[in-house]
């Protein structure tokens, strides 16, 4: 058969001859065997794919397209830019013209198509009066058309996701989604694209660059890096077209040969993912890796978009007892509130948060935006708890909503397996008042995926050793109370204030005992000055409970009042705390009354007696430093206060 004579026709024929040795009983049997391979079906003819067409009732315009055939496919191209597949198709033929409409049929023998030319003699302008023609271009009140940019104030402008589309998520660029103005300067910010309704013109004005793929760069020449990919000198072809094609809900938007929309991925062709009239996303499979697509959207040329409301946000800390807060996954993690799947050690918590990380890269994992900046004066890193399946290195990332500065990131390792773990990361130097989004990423290292739990997500101080030098500044530091909640207060174990205030802040209903100044001076002197008030209480002499001048403090207690004693300071050894003792009559920090072992229920003091206070915890944070003292007044009552340096 001459294959020049009919193209796309062919009949195979394979004949396999084989051999088979089998050996029974010593003996040698040859067996001679011919296997034949059916000959596919008979090869289609042009006459085959003939076809008929009439118009249908709703238009001239429209025409209802058939074949006879038992082909089991059969492909329409009509000429206008729109092709269909099916038995009994109508084409729609909006303008005035003539059409090469072909008709390509399959059968197991083959292919064959055949072509006829219509004529449509009149436009239907109602045919291109649709939503998805009127988005694009304008419509007919635009005779010039409607031109579009890349949306590029607004975060989410450009990216990248899996092809096929996460199901969970659908069309999305979870794994990188671009920041507001993230790639100025590149040649994707100073592109219109110009679509018009008349002879579906494109027009592509690149102003003499275009911002590509790095794998298309030989496509390209004079191409150079930038931000990430490529920049190249462009200029795009005169005479450019579009068409749309698909049912409502998957359609396609085709650019002519030469032709493309904005980052070009090797395609001219892009899904709609979405069209109303300020707003187009477009969706392009990466020729070269289609485990790939690319994402962009536009906004019409001189529309200003709205701000973009402000973000569901969560409160720190973060414990997941409450109102679910409002993490987001990417790359393909997903997140949730779930009860805690092994309430044991270190965290018996109800409920945790659950993080399954995505494997679309080893940057998959969740984020929060916070209700208010990150204030790190005082608490310099985070800590949250984590029950891990495996170890590895965790990310925790601090950033800002708008971009507007530059994120920071820490390190910690998780090293233990299905046990409850806590985690530290060290924010020192890091700016107060200006983050406000947090990012956790588990197995950093790793895109494998994995379920994670976390819980407690909080800020916390970085502990520091209490030395004589840091108590007395070197030479004399003057400590006071710190005016906040669980700085003062009376419980059942060091550091607790259940009894009393039971986690009211007191500093503004008892601001004298708030400016009460305890100096500590080189040469172990130690000095309390009341600046004029006490609060009184009976066993001091004053009644009723309140605000009252030294001066009204009862004979007996007079000693109470300001006055310079001595002090001791003993270092922290091993796991014995710190401890500071102040010693002479009426010696104290903070509270009179409390002393060790019990508590005075009136005056006067104990001659020359001291009073010792444990160190329960020291931190340095820039120039803000914390001191929390506690001791045991009866078995099992703990005062504890929460000094803070002047």
């Amino acid at each position: 058969m001459d294959i020049n004579m009919k193209p796309n026709h062919y009949t195979t024929k394979r004949f396999v001859s084989a051999i088979l040795t089998i050996l029974f009983i010593s003996q040698l049997v040859f067996i001679s065997c011919k296997e034949t391979i059916p000959t596919l079906g008979e090869s289609p003819v042009a006459s085959d794919a003939t076809f008929t067409f009439t118009p249908t009732v709703a238009s001239a315009n429209i025409l209802t397209f058939k074949n006879a055939s038992k082909a089991f496919l059969k492909k329409w191209d009509f000429g206008n830019g729109t092709k269909l597949e099916g038995n009994d198709v109508n084409g729609v033929f909006p303008l005035k013209g003539s059409y090469k409409v072909t008709l390509t049929i399959f059968t197991n023998g083959g292919s064959t198509s055949s072509s006829q030319t219509i004529v449509i003699a009149q436009d239907d302008p109602t045919l291109l009066d649709i939503p998805v023609y009127n988005f694009l271009t304008g419509g007919a009140s635009k005779p010039a058309g409607k031109t579009w940019i890349i949306d590029a104030t607004r975060a989410g402008h450009f990216g990248v996701g899996p092809n096929p589309s996460d199901p969970t998520l659908g069309d999305v660029p979870n794994y990188y989604s671009a920041g507001p103005n993230e790639k100025p300067g590149t040649g994707l910010y100073n592109d219109e694209f110009t679509f018009v309704l008349s002879g579906f013109q494109y027009i592509y004005e690149t102003n003499g660059d275009v911002y590509l793929n790095s794998k298309y760069a030989s496509d390209f020449p004079g191409s150079f890096d930038n931000l990430g990919d490529k920049t190249a000198p462009f200029t795009a072809p005169k005479n450019l077209s579009w068409t749309i094609s698909g049912p409502d809900g998957n359609q396609s938007l085709t650019i002519s040969p030469g032709g493309f929309i904005g980052y070009y991925a090797g395609t001219s062709s892009y899904k709609i993912v979405s069209l109303s009239e300020n707003e187009l996303v477009i969706r392009a499979v990466d020729t070269k890796n289609p485990g790939l697509a690319w994402y962009q959207r536009l906004i019409p040329k001189g529309y200003t978009p709205p701000p973009p409301p402000p973000p569901a946000t969560s409160t720190l800390p973060i414990d997941f007892e409450g109102p679910k807060p409002p993490f987001i996954g990417f790359s393909g993690s997903t997140y949730d509130v779930v009860a805690n799947p092994s309430a044991t050690g270190i965290n018996t918590s109800a409920n945790v948060g659950k993080y399954v990380k995505g494997t679309g890269a080893n940057t998959a994992g969740i984020q929060t935006s916070l209700t208010s900046k990150i204030d790190f004066s005082t608490n310099t890193s985070f800590t949250y708890k984590v029950y891990s399946p495996v170890v590895g290195r965790a990310l925790f990332k601090v950033e800002t909503i708008d971009g507007s500065t530059p994120a920071i990131e820490v390190f910690a390792n998780v090293t233990q397996i299905n046990q409850w773990q806590t985690l530290s990361f060290d924010f020192t130097g890091a700016a107060s008042n200006t983050y406000n989004r947090i990012s956790l990423f588990l197995d950093f290292d790793n895109n494998s995926g994995g379920t994670f739990y976390i819980d407690d997500i909080k800020q916390a101080s970085i502990p520091s050793t209490l030395t004589l030098a840091s108590l007395t500044g070197g030479s004399s530091k003057t400590w006071i109370l710190k005016p906040a909640a669980g700085s003062f207060g009376v419980g059942p174990a060091k550091g607790s204030d259940q009894y009393y205030p039971n986690g009211l802040d007191l500093s503004g209903a008892r601001p004298c005992l708030f400016n009460d100044e305890f100096i500590f001076k080189m040469g172990d002197v130690y000095v309390y000055d009341s600046k004029g008030d006490v609060f009184g209480e009976a066993y001091l002499g004053i009644t009723p409970d309140g605000c009252a001048s030294e001066s009204a403090l009862g004979t007996n207690a007079k000693a109470w009042g300001s006055g310079t004693h001595a002090f001791t300071f003993a270092p922290a050894a091993g796991s014995t705390p710190a401890t500071i003792t102040v010693t002479g009559t009426g010696a104290f920090i903070v509270l009179p009354k409390a002393k060790n072992g019990s508590e005075y229920a009136a005056g006067p003091p104990a001659t020359n007696g001291s009073v010792t206070y444990e160190v329960l915890g020291y931190t340095k944070n820039g120039s803000v430093e914390t001191l929390t003292l506690t001791l045991e007044t009866n078995s099992g009552v703990f005062w504890t206060y929460v000094l803070t340096n002047k």
